[in-house]
C-alpha cells in the first residue's frame, strides 16, 4: 500500500530523511516511532505529497507520488501535528466546506458528514460552534474532516499531542475503529506507549534513517530468540541468588536483574519451562511470581539501540 525506495530529503545541506526504503501493506496500523528530529514529520509530508523529496521514489496505493497529485489526494488523508480551524463556523458548516473542497458530491455530502460525525463521536456537536470545542473534540473534528473523502490511507502526525488522558483513550479507540474498516494507517509519535496498544507494525526512525521496521509480532519473535520470562521475588537479594542459579542452567540466556525483578530468555520448550518453574519454586522461598513476559513495541525500539524516547 505504501512503499518508498531510496527516499531522501535535504533542507539546504541538512539531511532530514536519508535513503529510506520501506513497505507498509494494506490494512496495517503502522507506528512511526523515533525521537524528535528523527525525520518523522518530513517523511509523512512527502508521503502525503506536500513536500517534494530530494531524491527517491514513493508509491501509495499504486499511485506514484509527485506524478499524479490529484489522484493521490483522493486516496490519502493527512492530519498534521498542528492545525488551524475556522472557529466561527458550526461543525456542520465546517464539514460542508471541506466536503466541497474534497469534491464530495452534493448527493453524498449529508451522508458523509453524518458518517464521520458518528465515527468521531461528534454527532451531538453538529450545530456547535467550532471555537467552543475542547482540544480533544477539535482533534477529532480534524480527523472527521480528513475522512470525508473516504481515504484508503490515513497519515497521522503526533495526533495525541496536547490531549488529556481521556481524549487519548478516545483517539486510540477511533484509530482502532478506522483500522477495522480496512484503512491503512501510519501514525507517528515519540511516545511509545501511545502506539503500542493498537499498532500491528512499526517503523523506527533514527537520525533520518530507518533503524528497524516490520510487523511487531515478527520483530518480537526475532528479538526474543526464545521465551521471555519474568520472575518476581520478595527482595533484591533473592533475585541475585536466583540469577546465580539460572546462570548455571542450560537453555537460559540474557539474564537481567532490576531490584527484586529478574528477566531472562528461555530457549527450551514449554514443558521444560514448566519443569524449570517447579524446580525454582522449590529451591527459592521468596519466588512470588514466574510468568512469560509479552514483548512490546518498546522492546523492539530499545533493541534498535536508542533509549531516549518516553
Amino acid at each position: 500500500m505504501i512503499s518508498t525506495s531510496g527516499l531522501t530529503k535535504f533542507y539546504e545541506t541538512h539531511p532530514a530523511v536519508r535513503e529510506v526504503s520501506l513497505f507498509v501493506p494494506a490494512g496495517e496500523t503502522c507506528a512511526l516511532v523515533g525521537p524528535n528530529g528523527a525525520g518523522k514529520t518530513t517523511l509523512l509530508k512527502m508521503l502525503a505529497g506536500l513536500l517534494r523529496p530530494t531524491s527517491g521514489r514513493i508509491e501509495v496505493a499504486g499511485v506514484e507520488v509527485g506524478a499524479e497529485p490529484k489522484r493521490l489526494h483522493r486516496i490519502v488523508g493527512y492530519v498534521p501535528d498542528t492545525f488551524g480551524l475556522y472557529d466561527d463556523l458550526s461543525v456542520r458548516h465546517f464539514l460542508e466546506y471541506f466536503a466541497r473542497a474534497h469534491e464530495v458530491s452534493r448527493a453524498q455530502t449529508g451522508k458523509r458528514i453524518e458518517g464521520v460525525l458518528g465515527l468521531t463521536n461528534l454527532t451531538s456537536k453538529r450545530d456547535a460552534q467550532v471555537g467552543s470545542l475542547s482540544r480533544g473534540m477539535r482533534q477529532r473534528l480534524v480527523i472527521a474532516k480528513t475522512l470525508l473523502h473516504a481515504p484508503k490511507v490515513l497519515l497521522l502526525d503526533e495526533p495525541a499531542s496536547g490531549l488529556d488522558p481521556h481524549a487519548r483513550i478516545e483517539l486510540r479507540d477511533l484509530i482502532r475503529q478506522l483500522a477495522a474498516l480496512g484503512t491503512t494507517i501510519l501514525v507517528s509519535s515519540h511516545i511509545l506507549t501511545e502506539l503500542a496498544d493498537f499498532s500491528t507494525s512499526v517503523i523506527i526512525m533514527e537520525r533520518g534513517r530507518v533503524a528497524r521496521s516490520g510487523r511487531i509480532d515478527a520483530l518480537v519473535e526475532e528479538l526474543a530468540g526464545g521465551t521471555p520470562v519474568r520472575a518476581e521475588l520478595l527482595a533484591p537479594e533473592g533475585a541475585a541468588r536466583l540469577a546465580e542459579d539460572l546462570g548455571a542452567r542450560a537453555g537460559v540466556k540474557s539474564i537481567k536483574v532490576e531490584g527484586a525483578t529478574l528477566d531472562f530468555t528461555f530457549t527450551g520448550g514449554r514443558a521444560e519451562l514448566a519443569a524449570l518453574h517447579r524446580e525454582l519454586a522449590a529451591a527459592h522461598d521468596g519466588l512470588v511470581s514466574f510468568y512469560e513476559r509479552r514483548l512490546t513495541v518498546e522492546d523492539v525500539f530499545l533493541a534498535s539501540g536508542r533509549r531516549d524516547v518516553s
